[in-house]
């Protein structure tokens, strides 16, 4: 930590004495000067111009984007969180013309994308930061551009994409199509699998994580089959030939040339058991659905309207702005009931499981909305933004505010815009215990697309940065080794770091996870299980607890540990007593890690 904050010293130097007197401290403007970041201000995970992190806990992290200045054109840049540190990787096409660095994703502690050359057109690359270790992986398509699009990671090893080559271009009777490939970062080990036209983002993209999602080492995608007769709809690949399978055409609604798409979209990743998904059906409309990967475990959820038009053609309710993790045991998103209207709604992805909550209940509620955005975890509830009301003349109306549940009650965080003036909280973000959003606001310039922060659930928003008077301009947050970075679209397109540690910070408790999990809950139970038990003689309890529970041994207690089923570490205590405080923990089944000298000793815990 001391290496960190004497860099970031260091920085706060080099970038000039205006900006180190108008910066607040731990602010680093990143870019040297005539260098613009080009990074799209849409709020996704996944777009055509990224900004992604990559890395290990043993390597660091670094985040990759493209940047263009008059020498080089744009190219892919990389930045550790230090303007020395941020730099230009590879001027892949030389000189002022630029290789037009797009959809930039994360292969472990690399970066795949594609780039274009004069030579080989747009084709697949990959990068671990540094100009030899930047290359075109494969020319797929040798008479043109192989375009790749839709990389995502299947397992630890491979990520799948969709790419065009010469004969999928140039003898598909429906004009050209990408066809499913799976690459492991080398040119032998890039090939394609399976035939089928994907769709990349799709039909629908209105998620604001990735249209392609992996569960556990599994990658569920948007594709027609080649023949064009199902539409786009839901497919699950693991990397081969004979594990890519279409699921189920959802939408059996009947066209010329075959059936109609499902509007697949919102996929979520639950637990790497299921994906969550909104699929439309000629039966109910849009409505939220499940998967497995099988056709029997592919089903619809819950039919929030199964009310009909005037022609008799199904409403559907919908489902939209989902989060990115489920939260105790349940996916939250923005879902709809006949009583309330479209609101905050949670699932845990069984038949019939929905939960709806009505935060706007102006009357009519079913006309008065909250419209729920997509949220986070947060210091132990699920963090969100939605309205009360826009009424000033009626009780409870404070507009678009921050909110949090804790899977039974919603509670308004803070009314930052006072009255019914909105702050809309956008790409919720958490980092080192901390979390970090900006503000969708027009009405009062002190907040205008600002970064706010707080450090517990129910601290006061507290203005991080004031860039400028016409708003900051603020998109793209991203977590890099426990440092907020992000892009402003100003007349500079600038990259900031914010170094921040809060008060009474815990190192442990506060760690942010950043890689990816392929295992389900109960396989990273059975990790936790698998710690040595030699001691035999402890009990915990009561057990289900509520507010505390008693360890009972005769043995030296050395420390005491508690995860959750995700293989967070909620609790941790060195040396405790024999009762432990769980007060603040969300209702659940934990794993409870007691060590004493002659070992560990391991047991779940309910805590209701």
């Amino acid at each position: 930590m001391k290496k960190r904050n004497f860099l970031l010293a260091v920085a706060m130097m080099t970038v000039g004495c205006m900006a180190a007197e108008t910066l607040p401290e731990g602010l680093v403007s990143l870019l040297p000067d005539g260098v613009k970041a080009n990074i799209s201000t849409e709020r996704k995970l996944s777009k055509l111009k990224n900004l992604v992190v990559a890395g290990s806990p043993e390597k660091g992290y670094k985040a990759f984007f493209a940047a263009s200045d008059d020498a080089h054109g744009e190219e892919l840049w990389v930045t550790d969180g230090t303007p020395e540190g941020t730099k230009l990787v590879k001027d892949i096409v030389p000189g002022s013309a630029s290789s037009n660095v797009g959809y930039l994703t994360r292969f472990n502690d690399k970066v795949v994308f594609q780039a274009y050359t004069d030579d080989a057109d747009m084709e697949l690359w990959i990068s671990d930061g540094t100009e030899d270790g930047t290359y075109m992986v494969k020319d797929i398509n040798m008479v043109g551009a192989s375009d790749p699009r839709g990389f995502t990671q299947v397992n630890e090893n491979q990520f799948i994409f969709g790419a065009k080559d010469f004969e999928s271009e140039n003898y598909s009777e429906r004009g050209a199509q990408w066809w499913l490939w799976v690459s492991d970062g080398t040119e032998e080990g890039t090939k394609m699998i399976y035939q089928c036209d994907m769709r990349f983002p799709g039909q629908d993209n209105t998620t604001w994580m990735t249209p392609y999602c992996r569960v556990g080492r599994k990658v569920f995608f948007k594709a027609d089959n080649v023949e064009g007769t199902t539409g786009e709809e839901l497919w699950v690949t693991d990397g081969t030939e004979a594990g890519t399978k279409f699921v189920k055409d959802i939408n059996t609604e009947a066209i010329a040339t075959g059936t109609a798409n499902s509007a697949l979209d919102n996929m979520v990743n639950f637990y790497n058991e299921k994906l969550f998904f909104k699929a439309f059906s000629i039966e109910s409309s849009n409505e939220p659905w499940a998967s497995d990967g099988t056709p029997e475990g592919t089903y619809q959820i819950y039919d929030s309207n199964p009310t009909s038009n005037e022609t008799g053609f199904p409403r559907g309710g919908g489902a939209s702005d989902a989060a990115m993790y489920p939260y105790n045991g349940r996916i939250y998103f923005r879902g709809y009931s006949l009583d309330g209207g479209c609101e905050l709604a949670a699932t845990n992805c069984e038949k019939g499981d929905f939960v709806f909550f009505d935060i706007n209940k102006n009357d009519p509620s079913v006309d008065n909305n909250g419209f729920a955005d997509p949220g986070v975890e947060f210091d132990g509830v699920y963090m969100f933004c939605a309205a009360t009301g826009f009424d000033p003349l009626k009780e409870g109306n404070y507009g678009g505010e921050l909110h949090y549940t804790d899977g039974k009650t919603v509670t308004m965080q803070s009314d930052l815009g006072p009255g019914t003036q909105s702050n809309w909280v956008k790409e919720l973000t958490v980092v080192s215990g901390s979390l970090y959003w900006w503000n969708e606001s027009a009405e009062d310039p002190e907040k205008k697309q600002k970064l706010f922060r707080i450090d517990s659930k129910d601290q006061f928003p507290v203005r991080v940065t004031n860039l400028s008077a016409d708003g900051d301009k603020i998109h793209s947050l991203r977590n890099l080794g426990g440092d907020l970075l992000f892009a402003t679209d100003d007349e500079n397109k600038s990259l900031y770091l914010y170094h921040y540690r809060k008060e009474g910070f815990d190192p442990v408790k506060d760690a942010d996870n950043l890689e990816p999990e392929y295992r389900t809950r109960e396989e990273i139970a059975s990790s936790v299980e698998s710690v040595e038990q030699k001691v035999q003689n402890i009990t915990i309890y009561p057990n289900p607890a509520s507010e505390q529970f008693s360890i009972n041994t005769n043995e030296e207690i050395q420390s005491v540990s508690v995860y959750d089923l995700t293989g967070r570490l909620v609790l941790t205590q060195n040396n405790p007593n024999n009762t432990i405080n769980i007060e603040d923990m969300v209702q659940g089944l934990y794993k409870v890690v007691v060590v004493t000298a002659s070992g560990s000793f391991v047991s779940s815990l309910i805590v209701k």
